[in-house]
């Protein structure tokens, strides 16, 4: 099969591997596409703590795909899935039975089920309240879809971004207004019982300290594996927020979460393949990480389509 080896920061060779053989408890899927993912961008800067060359087909792990050899009794050869499968940047994967979700034939193309079972666990943790203003720091499509899945709709929200378009996006989607970075109401400040910040870097981490009311929660969405961060705990401390951290490591509340967005996606009629804005095939992943990296205007989400 062809998949793609990231051998240095910023450095992709498409190569020839043989096929994967599932192991026990687990199935062989052909890749449709696979998201990229803004995690992924750590390998390809290089960040300490990652050695090269990855596997081939790593880092990818928002995969969407199709059983191309079955275990005879949960899931059928032919059954479109999504799940928790890694090395997807590679036409063939493996991934364990117990970690899939079979999808139903209505369902919008593609389907990227890793990125919805983290914004499902993301609005649950979240714990909004229909009574409750809620602020979302940093806009792309992690955040586009937790306002289109949380379970209680709040009574009003807004968006903060760098990109007019991402902002543009958020009042698509229902944001009662917007603001860029340096450009924030005075009036918002300690002002918001819920902030959810999913940017992933300090100033937006800082931002959404600023933002939470008194007694409110804080909701890290964004993933800060980068590097370091600076909180200002006495902020935290003298405002007695409830901080969440929102990211879940346990395959079985991962699954959980994908199972109960697919149900959100159904029940609100959702389209959320029209998030994805930039495709190319496996051989290009150099250009699709470079989007993701730059985010050129429309940007949204991008797909490898091997």
């Amino acid at each position: 099969m062809r998949a793609v080896c990231l051998e240095a920061p910023g450095h992709v060779q498409l190569v020839e591997v043989p096929d994967p053989e599932p192991g026990p408890g687990e199935v062989l899927v052909r890749v449709r596409a696979c998201g990229i993912c803004g995690s992924d961008l750590n390998a390809w800067r290089g960040v300490p703590g990652i050695s090269y060359p990855l596997p081939p087909g790593a880092p990818g792990h928002e995969v969407w795909g199709e059983v191309a050899r079955g275990d005879g009794a949960r899931v059928l050869d032919g059954q479109l899935v999504t799940g928790l499968v890694s090395h997807g940047l590679a036409e063939l994967s493996t991934a364990p039975v117990d970690q899939l979700l079979p999808l139903p034939e209505t369902i919008g193309s593609p389907f990227l089920g890793e990125p919805l079972a983290c914004a499902a666990n993301i609005a649950r943790r979240a714990a909004i309240q229909a009574d409750q203003r809620v602020a979302v720091v940093g806009f792309g499509y992690l955040a586009a879809l937790v306002v289109q899945i949380w379970p209680v709709q709040p009574s009003a929200w807004v968006a903060i971004s760098r990109r007019p378009d991402s902002l543009a996006l958020a009042r698509h989607l229902g944001a009662e207004a917007t603001a860029t970075f340096d450009r924030v109401p005075a009036a918002w400040w300690d002002s918001f019982p819920v902030v959810i910040e999913a940017a992933g870097v300090q100033h937006a981490l800082d931002v959404a300290t600023w933002l939470v009311a008194y007694g409110g929660r804080l909701v890290i969405a964004g993933y800060h594996a980068d590097g370091p961060r600076t909180i200002s705990l006495q902020t935290w401390n003298w405002k007695g927020i409830d901080v969440i951290n929102a990211h879940e490591r346990d395959p079985r509340v991962v699954l959980q979460g994908l199972q109960q967005g697919l149900a959100q996606v159904q029940r609100r009629g959702l389209a959320l393949e029209q998030l994805i804005s930039h495709r190319w095939p496996l051989d290009q992943l150099d250009r699709a990480f470079a989007a993701a990296e730059a985010r050129p205007p429309g940007y949204i989400k991008g797909i490898i389509e091997p």
